[in-house]
């Protein structure tokens, strides 16, 4: 990035009161109920609850920390060009709700504003992390949060933005990304879609010294959260970030960032010790402590369970990665700081969600009817039929973010070679509109749990297992099989439509209206048969009879048939072949690349 500049800190967010690990039963201290001081001056009234840390996230309720593992953080990118300057914040949190953010951000304004434009924010979805949400604690009716531990994270948070800001010298500002070929993905729900790249952001001052590195990967941090060992699932810990942050620090200097990509249904990957196949082989589980769902072949060995074992290679591989996507990316090349937000209501689809609103569990989210917030009692109760949430985008030189409030399904921004008649409910239609090509950066990254936490984010299409007032106990397996156990935890059943169509109108055009088209194509294979996937062919579902794929010959496609806008049949001499690898049809051409789901080149299908 040509003249600019960029900073960065970092803060512990450690609450004063956790757990008294020297009481005879290793639990909690005795009960207290007491007022908080609030980050920003005021006092929180007492709310009737214990006034200590459950973890947020994992398997089970009142999981009372008994050990800190490794620290957990709040870490801020400060980048500027002489105009316009903004953070990017990432904390170690499972999720923390836009009303949080947004004390953060009057914290920041209030001691000054330290000449920022904007402030975007965003968790890890570490499952190993004090609750800021509610559903960790004792029981399922009453909140796990911490007043005292959101107000600390709130104060630690901005200092960790304002001593960015306050810290800025000029920068270079380089990119790259890359498909790691020893991780395998792993997933909980139905479709099996990840955005498997590592992408990376890194800023320079003029001696080259690194000041920031910002890794952006799609996937849990819950290795201890689900851990079968009653020991470990009560550890505190920043899961496999601290060891990614730990090797990239140790190996450049200056401050790791992680930052979760599109986390939703994925799940940890596994560590391999060799290069993987990554042509899916059909549906299939890898039994055992830290179990995996996958498509792709798991033979061989990999990394076992536990936290100095796969959980560390997890994170130092995944620094590696880092490494290799720098050294084979480059410089920005413009200094462009630009940014978008905007605020918008969702409703509240999720009965078990508005249930537990009124019990008190989301103490700092408030909900609103017709545009009007709704009281909030002491205890955190309320009742209302929307939540207010934010979406955006902000462009850094030659990259470009767009958030997601919550845990969003890949395929949502991405897209996928599934059609509507691939997804469990294909009456709603596919996906709406393509949010990852309708960004017009270089490098294109998601920011995903960003600007709050509203729970997974999928198309209406894809809606299984949600609890409504229409059916509150749904049925969680799908059409073809696949359970969806976690997709009940989405507040509205067509939160990703909703974003979708949202940052469709805020994003910056790529090209003219005029010149923006849809045209039908199918992937050639070698056999000259068009098809919806270049790799192969199988829904991947998880029934006998669509679990099965089928790959294509010859390793993939060689090209693509591209129709006229408006045409959708297929005749000899209609439309364009492009012919990208050599085939019986004959020699490809050198001109065109097959595409990756971010917009970028790649060299095979």
């Amino acid at each position: 990035m040509p003249p600019g500049s960029s900073s960065s800190a970092r803060r512990r967010p450690t609450s004063r009161r956790r757990y008294d690990a020297n009481q005879e039963d290793g639990g909690p201290e005795p009960f207290v109920d007491c007022p908080t001081p609030t980050a920003n001056g005021g006092t929180r009234p007492p709310d009737g609850r214990w006034d200590g840390i459950y973890l947020d996230g994992g398997s089970g309720h009142n999981r009372i920390p008994t050990t800190v593992l490794d620290p957990i953080w709040a870490r801020t990118i400060v980048v500027g060009n002489g105009s316009r300057k903004i953070a990017i914040t990432v904390a170690d949190q499972e999720g923390v709700f836009k009303e949080i953010w947004d004390l953060v951000r009057q914290k920041v304004r209030s001691d000054g504003g330290f000449g920022l434009d904007e402030m975007f924010m965003s968790s890890t979805h570490d499952e190993s992390a004090p609750d800021t949400i509610g559903i960790g604690g004792p029981s399922d009716t009453v909140s796990g949060v911490d007043p005292f531990y959101v107000e600390f994270l709130i104060a630690e948070t901005a200092r960790s933005i304002e001593e960015a800001a306050g810290n800025a010298r000029p920068a270079t500002i380089r990119f790259g990304q890359i498909h790691p070929d020893d991780l395998i993905p792993c997933w909980s729900s139905y479709p099996f879609v990840a955005d498997e790249m590592v992408g990376v952001m890194q800023a320079r001052d003029r001696g080259g010294n690194v000041i920031a590195t910002l890794v952006d990967y799609g996937i849990h941090a819950e290795e201890l959260g689900f851990s079968n060992d009653d020991q470990d699932r009560l550890h505190l810990s920043s899961d496999w970030h601290h060891f990614a942050r730990a090797a990239l620090e140790q190996r450049y200097g200056g401050v790791a960032v992680g930052m979760a990509g599109p986390v939703g249904s994925v799940e940890m990957p596994k560590v391999f010790d060799m290069t993987r196949s990554f042509v899916p082989v059909g549906t299939h589980s890898e039994p055992g402590n830290g179990g995996c769902r996958t498509v792709y072949d798991t033979s061989g060995t990999f990394a076992p369970y536990g936290y100095l074992l796969s959980n560390q290679e997890r994170g130092e591989r995944i620094a590696l990665w880092a490494e290799r996507a720098l050294d084979a990316g480059a410089d920005s090349r413009a200094s462009t700081i630009a940014f978008g937000r905007q605020s918008l209501f969702v409703h509240i689809d999720n009965v078990l969600f508005a249930a537990a609103g009124t019990a008190g569990v989301f103490t700092y989210k408030k909900v609103y009817v017709n545009g009007v917030e709704q009281p909030q009692a002491p205890n955190g109760s309320e009742t209302g039929e929307d939540a207010k949430t934010d979406i955006g985008w902000f462009t850094v030189g030659d990259g470009q973010f767009v958030t997601t409030p919550g845990e969003l399904f890949p395929f949502t921004y991405a897209h996928s070679f599934q059609g509507p008649d691939d997804l469990p409910h294909p009456e709603f239609g596919g996906v709406h509109g393509w949010v990852m090509a309708a960004m017009n950066a270089r490098w294109r990254f998601i920011e995903g749990l960003g600007e709050d936490m509203l729970g997974y984010i999928f198309p209406h299409s894809n809606a299984v297992g949600v609890p409504t007032t229409d059916n509150p106990s749904p049925d969680d397996t799908d059409r073809f099989g696949c359970g969806h156990s976690d997709d009940g935890e989405a507040a509205n059943e067509s939160a990703g439509d909703i974003f979708n169509d949202a940052l469709l109108t805020m994003l910056p055009p790529t090209v003219p209206a005029s010149l923006q088209k849809i045209q039908l194509g199918r992937y050639v294979w070698s056999d000259g048969t068009l098809h919806r996937n270049p790799v192969g062919d199988g829904r991947l579902g998880c029934d006998s009879a669509s679990s099965a794929f089928t790959p294509a010959p010859d390793g993939g496609a060689i090209g693509i048939w591209v129709l006229p806008p408006g045409v959708t049949e297929f005749r000899a001499g209609v439309g364009r072949i492009y012919r990208l690898r050599p085939s019986a049809f004959g020699p490809g051409r050198r001109n065109v690349r097959w595409m990756d789901l971010r917009g970028r080149a790649q060299g095979a299908a």
